[in-house]
């Protein structure tokens, strides 16, 4: 993304995105939301279904009950990004900037989260890539619908 951004023509606020996620993001809240708190960088998160079904138990380790594509309790990056000129230059010549650059400015408070609660498709693995071309397929329209 240092790179990236150094071939840039204007400075300023820059989206960055990475290539392996489709998600029907509202990129204007995204900068309204960056904007608002002032930080150096914001990242979009998620909270994703799990992929297994979720077994509630009680405090006695007794199943009381199961769900199916239960939301996860943790927010995950969904890997799109509002950064400012300062996290432009916090970025890393080498290696990976969410262990890097967005470790340090969360840890300075200086990192911001957007909540997205849409459709978040991952093409990571043959099966994601064939998951989301079954989605794509069955809802034409999307991400304008």
């Amino acid at each position: 993304m240092r790179f990236a951004a150094a071939a840039r023509r204007d400075e300023g606020d820059l989206y960055a995105l990475n290539g392996d996620e489709l998600l029907a993001l509202d990129f204007a809240a995204l900068l309204a939301r960056h904007r608002e708190t002032g930080a150096a960088a914001t990242i979009t998160v998620t909270q994703p279904p799990s992929s297994f079904g979720v077994v509630e138990l009680d405090g006695a380790g007794m199943v009381t009950g199961f769900e199916e594509a239960a939301v996860v309790p943790y927010w995950v990056s969904c890997g799109a990004y509002m950064l400012g000129e300062e996290a432009v230059a916090a970025l890393p010549e080498r290696g990976d900037h969410e262990t890097s650059t967005f470790r340090e400015l969360a840890a300075q408070g200086r990192l911001a989260a957007y909540r997205y609660d849409g459709v978040w498709l991952t093409v990571n693995t043959p099966k994601d890539l064939r998951r989301a071309e079954e989605y794509i397929a069955a809802n034409p329209r999307w991400p304008a619908a």
